[in-house]
């Protein structure tokens, strides 16, 4: 096989491999959805390792454990971690338990590990051909631009499979596929027996698996409730395998017939049913609402009472295109067919930003996230809904009298003191707080209301007109204990418990950290490790992880901003490579405008670029933002080039990215901003260290 068709398949399935267990992982083992980065970590430890290994190394290896790792995703062995380890978590995770044990915690980290090592392994020959390959390159600029096209082509393959709604599990059949031409002859043989072992695997499991849907964001899987009139009735739509909403029949019809048949003698006699729909709710506190934004509209529920309730206009705003879908064609009450509905697909904060009209009622469904919104991000899908800025974006697009009603399901007392306190904060008065646990769960999951009106005796006054309204909000009236650190967009952890690393990520960086340590001084005392290369990498991917924060915050938090951001910096490092075929820029000229970028990015701030025209933002802000790794990426090729051992260079920059990915863990102590300024900080000991190996 030619050389360059080589690197171009390694580094293709490189990312493409990288991305579909991040997928899968994060998917299948609950934990993972809230830890994807650290599989990322194990994926760039892996191929830096590939490249220090001297002894030849098979890909037969990466073949053999994408199988073994298939069979543990599609067995569940390792489900079990999540509860394992639960009692580490001061950041809430949907589903848990708190039954472990101390030795049950050591077994879930042990396992863990196991998991960890094995993604490692996985990733280590294929890391070792390619630093092969760069090692004898002597065209290394022209070779490092095909491995980051071909990189940027396999990210590209991955996202159209999630648009196409195709399983990654076909990813790994694809992976297994340009394995097989990668091996060598004599392996030809057996590489293809694990391809059909591997298909046959998949296309069982794939069969066995009904109702599912693999949207850009998430495992969907929908079922329809048994015929039972003391449970909902309609669909259920699971996320990565737990409940996550239900498409429910609550018409008018449908709860005439449910109330003749309910036992009114039983304990439910002192319950006025007037009050059992939770959907109707937004409505009893704002009656006269005829203009509604509902945020999170899910499968339909917000809007099926919006409409039962005689609304206007609706516009419902959902991220997840599929779950739309799902609701067009299943919901009982088929909300979405109505021309009073406008649909509107994307992230809430990017609405609040678009949008010019002024409402009623805004309406935040139950938009708990179970997933992190990236890789390259410690932020949950909906983490920026709740923060201060986004409060005071939604006082903007309201009414003089309108009001915001917020539905969650509260599990942790810091998670309603902090949505409390951001809504106090910005409409100058308490918001009313009551709890909408439902007596009769066929209604709806229940959870906390949290309603702010502009007016500071706006909902006092509806309850003075409403003697049974009244008894039964002040009956289940709430209020939290206030909140140590505000929730802002600097700081948007909504399941944390306190401004602090969480024991999880702190035990799994430590258990890294000493690793790496180890790793750099065995090496460095050989003489194959290159300094100036780490910090490269670590500052490089510690920059990226804060650029899809701030592009979330500017674009939106959806899968397309995500995939066009990481495509931005691939962008501009092909552009550092071909302007570094024209004319070499001597590396202190870059440091000095890397420099510049930095400062630029401080004193600059993000909302200046949100007062651009969206035509003009799409173009200029990717530009201001990426300007440093643009600079940055001059630096590295120039390195690059200069090394005397590529694949050392490139290996100790792999592991300097990993280092990075585990720095990224302090936003959740400091906040993301502090990410710039350690970014920064990297950048510098990499000028320092490399003109002490001049002066040497």
């Amino acid at each position: 096989m030619k050389i360059t068709l080589k690197l171009a398949l390694i580094s293709f399935l490189i990312l493409f491999l990288e991305l579909l267990f991040i997928r899968l992982i994060g998917t299948e083992i609950r934990i993972f959805a809230y830890l994807s980065n650290l599989v990322l970590l194990a994926i760039f430890l892996g191929s830096g390792l590939g490249m220090f290994i001297k002894k030849k190394l098979s890909l037969m290896v990466s073949s053999s454990l994408i199988l073994i790792l298939s069979l543990i995703v599609i067995s569940g062995l390792f489900k079990g971690i999540t509860n394992l380890i639960s009692p580490l978590s001061e950041s809430f995770i949907w589903f848990q338990t708190f039954w472990s044990s101390s030795l049950k915690v050591f077994f879930g980290l042990g396992l863990t590990i196991i998991l960890f090592f094995l993604l490692v392994l996985t990733f280590v020959p294929l890391g070792q051909h390619l630093g092969n390959i760069f090692k004898e390159s002597k065209k290394i600029i022209w070779f490092y631009t095909i491995n980051i096209l071909f990189s940027l082509l396999g990210m590209w393959l991955f996202y159209l499979l999630s648009f196409l709604r195709i399983s990654p599990f076909i990813g790994i059949i694809i992976s297994q596929l340009i394995l097989s031409c990668l091996v060598t002859e004599k392996e030809r043989n057996l590489s293809f027996l694990i391809f059909i072992f591997n298909f046959v695997l998949i296309v069982i499991f794939l069969t066995n698996l009904k109702n599912t849907i693999w949207s850009p964001y998430q495992k969907l899987a929908f079922f329809e409730y048994p015929p039972n009139i003391y449970q909902m009735t309609g669909y259920q739509i699971q996320v990565n395998n737990v409940g996550y909403m239900g498409l429910l029949d609550l018409s008018k019809e449908h709860r005439n017939n449910l109330e003749k048949t309910l036992d009114k003698q039983s304990a439910l006699e002192n319950f006025n049913l007037r009050f059992s729909n939770q959907y109707d709710w937004p409505f009893l506190l704002k009656p006269e609402a005829k203009d509604v934004c509902i945020i999170g509209a899910g499968g339909g529920n917000d809007i099926a009472g919006a409409l039962r309730a005689g609304v206007l206009k609706i516009e419902a705003v959902e991220i997840d295109p599929e779950i739309v879908k799902l609701g067009k064609k299943y919901h009982p009450e088929n909300p979405y067919a109505s021309s009073k509905v406008k649909v509107i697909i994307d992230d809430g904060r990017s609405f609040f930003k678009k949008t010019t009209r002024k409402y009623d009622l805004v309406i935040m469904g139950l938009a708990d996230s179970h997933t992190l919104n990236s890789s390259l991000s410690n932020l949950q899908l909906d983490n920026f809904l709740y923060t201060k800025e986004s409060m005071m974006e939604i006082k903007k697009i309201l009414k003089p009298e309108g009001l915001l009603f917020i539905s969650f399901d509260v599990q942790r007392p810091w998670i309603g003191s902090k949505i409390q306190n951001n809504l106090a904060s910005v409409f100058g008065h308490q918001p009313l707080i009551f709890s909408l646990q439902n007596e009769l769960p066929f209604y709806g999951w229940g959870g906390v209301v949290f309603a702010q009106s502009q007016k500071i005796n706006q909902l006092e006054n509806v309850l003075s007109q409403d003697k049974d309204l009244a008894n039964f909000i002040n009956s289940r009236r709430l209020k939290y204990e206030p909140f140590e650190k505000e929730l802002t967009d600097d700081w948007p952890y909504l399941y944390l418990d306190k401004a602090r690393v969480p024991k999880i990520h702190l035990i799994i960086s430590l258990i890294l950290l000493t690793i790496f340590v180890s790793l750099i001084k065995l090496l460095s005392k050989k003489g194959s490790f290159s300094r100036p290369s780490f910090f490269l990498g670590a500052g490089f991917l510690l920059y990226e992880f804060q650029n899809i924060s701030k592009s979330a915050l500017l674009f939106g938090n959806t899968w397309i901003i995500n995939l066009l951001t990481v495509s931005a910096i691939l962008i501009f490092i092909l552009l550092a490579n071909l302007m570094s075929l024209k004319y070499r820029v001597p590396e202190k000229i870059s440091y000095i405008f890397l420099f510049i970028s930095f400062f630029l990015q401080i004193v600059l701030p993000l909302s200046s670029l949100n007062l651009l025209p969206l035509g003009f933002k799409l173009i200029v802000a990717p530009i201001i933002m990426n300007l440093p790794l643009f600079f940055a990426s001059l630096i590295f090729i120039n390195f690059f080039v200069k090394a005397k051992d590529k694949k050392t260079f490139f290996a100790s920059n792999l592991i300097g990215s990993a280092v990075g990915g585990i720095l990224s863990f302090l936003s959740y102590a400091w906040g993301i901003k502090i990410l710039l300024g350690i970014s920064l900080l990297l950048y510098i000991l990499s000028f320092l260290r490399h003109s002490s190996l001049k002066v040497k």
